[in-house]
């Protein structure tokens, strides 16, 4: 794995070396390639999952797809979701007719040379924006966007497997929540009103307004950090995820609806 120093790549570089571990664990273990994760998905085709969802950015920044074929082009009126649902389908469907072994080595090194590239390793290319999975942002975005599913499937291989999984660093979990609050901003709007939330660790919080910036605050929302990202993450439903509340209950309740509702993984 190439030594990553730039601080946009290094939460994707470790959840990669993170999930590479437990998939060492779930190689020595026999049975485990085929234990059912989610949705439908052993831990084999998560994995190939993986490898569909890396080769958007991967295409992007000029690398071969990782294995054949290469992904055919969707139809222009073809909505991103349900392309990316495609190829996720084809990818797996795929890696099911190869030995567990060569779909992790096949998403192992695809993730090697997402993180070899210059955009990688330079923040000034990273700073350039781009549309990927209906998302238009900052390459150095969307490389912890691969960061944040990368750990997000690792903690659903390794619940499957009972091999349970840390959550990111804080200075990386923290870049993942900042990243997913610019989100749930864009997702609410500017017209939305406002609540105040609050998202704290075992050191810090953090807080931010979101929606109108010219009415007064009607709803506050305190979340852990971890708590914050399964949420976004589709990983805590909005009904039962611990919180703090204050204000508008109904309000409140909008904006975790629309934090689960942003989830694809």
């Amino acid at each position: 794995m190439p030594r990553v120093t730039t601080p946009h790549a290094e939460p994707y570089a470790a959840a990669v070396s993170a999930l590479q571990a437990l998939l060492a664990e779930a190689d020595a273990q026999e049975g485990s390639w085929h234990t059912p994760v989610i949705h439908d998905w052993s831990v084999q085709d998560t994995v190939a999952h993986l490898i569909a969802a890396d080769e958007h950015l991967a295409a992007h920044l000029g690398l071969p797809p990782a294995g054949a074929p290469a992904p055919a082009e969707p139809p222009e009126d073809t909505r991103w979701r349900a392309a990316w649902a495609g190829r996720t389908q084809a990818v797996i469907t795929r890696e099911r007719g190869r030995a567990p072994q060569q779909t992790m080595a096949s998403w192992r090194a695809q993730a090697t040379a997402l993180l070899g590239t210059e955009a990688a390793r330079d923040p000034e290319l990273a700073a350039r924006a781009t549309t990927l999975l209906g998302l238009r942002l900052p390459v150095a975005d969307h490389f912890l966007i691969r960061a944040f599913e990368t750990w997000i499937h690792a903690d659903d291989i390794g619940r499957a497997l009972r091999h349970p999984v840390p959550p990111p660093p804080a200075a990386h979990l923290w870049r993942l929540v900042r990243l997913a609050v610019r989100m749930l901003g864009l997702a609410l709007g500017p017209e939305a009103p406002p609540v105040a939330l609050t998202v704290t660790d075992d050191t810090h919080s953090t807080e931010w307004i979101l929606g109108s910036e010219d009415e007064p605050v009607r709803g506050e929302l305190a979340l852990e950090a971890v708590d914050f990202c399964l949420l976004v993450g589709g990983r805590a439903a909005a009904d039962t995820v611990p919180r703090g509340t204050g204000g508008d209950a109904r309000t409140v309740q909008d904006v975790l609806d629309r934090a689960a509702r942003l989830a694809w993984l």
